[in-house]
């Protein structure tokens, strides 16, 4: 009652002020209550589409879960995750974008035509080498296209089965995942070759399909034999001029083609006769010589005779000779080693060379030429292949060592995990107290001070014109110091006697 009496006792601007900040207090203790006992907020789903997103939105909703929603993430309290998944689980949801067999469930016999089905089917086979394709490591959206051709009845020969995938991956394939999703793709089809199974990513072009040879796949080989070869290098420099002072690069060129060459070659110093033919020939011609007489027809018994005669005589020989023969076929696969190229660069100051003495120059090359041998040796380069060797003595750049950090314990991680909720605690605690006490506390004092010198005034000043004991010696010392020190009570209460002073001489 007493505290009632006192906010009666206060004036109106007074009472809102007293009530505003009252308010005020107890919104900043929700605020610090809310803030302690608030329970974190874990990951549900994030990357779902918009459509399934809403479907489980929806069913968040429906069951009373709070969930919040930052970009494509759907976030609820950590405690509810686990059994919301299950329950969002058993319920179908999120449901995939990409459906696959699940299609030709709806199918209904009775209702369909045969096109209407290969359609389906069609669409279903697509769907689940989706799925199985979304499973590689790797691989952010894939869409799988099968050019399936019908087969007329009229037809003597099937037509070609074509496919074509197109994904989006989160680092470059390699030819062996490219190769296996064809082989996928093609063993899933009856009938469809992997050489006619396009692989396609929209930002790097035409991966592996018809057209592209091996070759022309980017060169994961040669990266990998020139990394394996800087590592072998590295070990050996290491050992010599110490870690940190050796820097090695290396570009491995390899084929991108494949060819065969078919080479055939006699040796003429080895022939030896095989087969030797000889052949000749005689031919023999007889005739009358001058012009035609009595005596020319007359029988060469009885006359004298004057005819010629010739002979010709040819002769020929063959030799065939064998000889040894040799027979080279080359075929040259794609990634196979045309060129190496290796440089080293070493750590001038390591290897202890004065530059100042007279025989530094004749040391370095020393030096070179012994590393040289070393790399040479342990790499297995070809100089005769076209490999290049170079190797360099320079003084290395002395980085700034960075100042090791400890790393932080479990009080300083607990600070930067919960600082900044602790501070904002503190800041909405420093206020409530700053109103209770600042505010609210000389309020309260100040309102139940005025109404007890309401109440007790009236008798004081008696007492004290009666000469109490118990009042003070100088009732004026006592209005003056009450009268200055609060002045708005005072002039209450004069105002209050003034008015019951009119009432008195109204009624008389």
């Amino acid at each position: 009652m007493k505290f009632i009496e006192t906010l009666k006792g206060l004036s109106l601007p007074r009472q809102l002020a007293l009530a505003g900040a009252v308010v005020g207090v107890v919104l900043a203790m929700t605020m610090i209550v809310r803030g302690a006992v608030q329970e974190p907020m874990a990951l549900l789903y994030s990357g779902l589409e918009p459509g399934n997103s809403g479907e489980v939105i929806e069913e968040l909703d429906k069951r009373g879960v709070e969930y919040e929603i930052k970009g494509e993430s759907i976030f609820i309290p950590q405690s509810q995750r686990d059994n919301v998944r299950f329950a969002l689980a058993k319920d179908g949801l999120p449901q995939q974008s990409v459906r696959g067999y699940e299609l030709l469930d709806d199918v209904n016999g009775f209702s369909i035509t045969s096109e209407m089905y290969n359609a389906a089917y069609w669409r279903a086979k697509e769907g689940e080498l989706t799925r199985t394709i979304l499973a590689i490591n790797g691989v952010q959206s894939a869409r799988v296209h099968i050019g399936a051709s019908l087969r007329s009845g009229f037809a003597r020969s099937d037509p070609q089965q074509t496919a074509s995938v197109t994904l989006q991956t989160a680092r470059d394939l390699s030819p062996q995942q490219a190769e296996a999703i064809q082989y996928m793709v093609a063993l899933a089809v009856s009938g469809l070759s992997p050489e006619d199974v396009a692989v396609i990513d929209p930002q790097k072009g035409m991966i592996a399909g018809p057209n592209v040879a091996k070759g022309e796949q980017p060169s994961f080989i040669a990266d990998s034999q020139a990394g394996a070869l800087e590592q072998k290098i590295m070990r050996l420099l290491e050992a010599r001029v110490g870690p940190g002072n050796a820097r090695v690069s290396a570009t491995v060129d390899v084929t991108r083609e494949r060819q065969r060459v078919s080479e055939v070659t006699f040796d003429p110093e080895s022939r030896v006769i095989r087969n030797r033919t000889s052949n000749d020939v005689s031919e023999t011609n007889a005739g009358a010589g001058g012009g035609v007489t009595v005596a020319s027809n007359l029988p060469q018994d009885g006359g004298e005779g004057g005819g010629r005669s010739s002979s010709v005589r040819n002769s020929t020989e063959s030799v065939a000779y064998e000889m040894n023969e040799t027979r080279t076929e080359t075929e040259t696969f794609p990634g196979q080693v045309e060129r190496i190229s290796v440089a080293v660069l070493l750590n001038q100051e390591a290897l202890g060379i004065d530059q100042g003495s007279a025989n530094a120059g004749t040391l370095s090359q020393q030096v070179i030429d012994d590393f040289e041998q070393l790399i040479l040796a342990g790499a297995g380069l070809n100089i005769q292949r076209g490999d290049s060797l170079t190797v360099e003595l320079m003084p290395f750049q002395t980085p700034e060592v960075p100042e090791m950090v400890e790393a932080p314990g479990m009080v300083e991680t607990m600070v930067e995990r919960y600082g900044w909720q602790a501070a904002q605690a503190g800041m909405l605690g420093l206020i409530v107290l700053g109103l209770a006490f600042g505010v609210i506390r000389p309020m309260l004092k100040q309102g139940a001070a005025s109404t007890g010198a309401e109440l007790n005034a009236p008798q004081l000043i008696g007492n004290s014109t009666a000469g109490g004991a118990d009042g003070p010696a100088d009732p004026f010392d006592f209005l003056k110091d009450y009268t200055r020190e609060r002045q708005d009570e005072t002039a209450a209460l004069l105002q209050s006697w003034l008015e019951d002073d009119r009432k008195v001489a109204v009624n008389e």
